[in-house]
């Protein structure tokens, strides 16, 4: 073999290496990609659940100061007030399904609404069995 060969030859295989790093640089992206649009939409979907998390807030807050008018002698009228508890169940509702597509655990007892804590099985105030 003489040296052009040799030297076509080590081309060749410096050739192979290369497509070989690159496609392997391809794949690794591809994979970075992923990670990277998996960890977008969970951020997106912690997003939405503060926010949902907020307006829920919110429309506490108000069906509290329905509640306390009431007390002081300028009392709501019940359906205004069954209305905002339904926006209200409708956003717990959307919580608790964001909360569930992110793996959250909920942070109030099923059964009596009681506050939950981290790693809790059973509920502190009633007592129900947690999933």
């Amino acid at each position: 073999m003489n040296h052009e060969e040799k030297l076509y030859d080590l081309l060749d295989t410096l050739r192979t290496g290369v497509e070989a790093a690159g496609t392997l640089a391809l794949g690794t992206l591809g994979l970075a990609c992923e990670g990277a649009e998996k960890v977008a939409g969970a951020v997106r979907l912690r997003c939405q659940a503060a926010r949902v998390e907020g307006e829920m807030d919110g429309k506490l807050m108000e069906a509290g100061e329905m509640v306390y008018a009431t007390h002081t002698g300028n009392p709501t009228e019940s359906e205004e007030l069954l209305a905002k508890l339904r926006e209200i169940d409708v956003l717990k509702a959307r919580l608790a399904e964001l909360n569930g597509t992110l793996g959250r655990k909920a942070s109030v007892c099923p059964g009596c609404g009681g506050a939950l804590k981290e790693g809790d099985r059973f509920c502190r105030f009633c007592g129900e069995k947690l999933d």
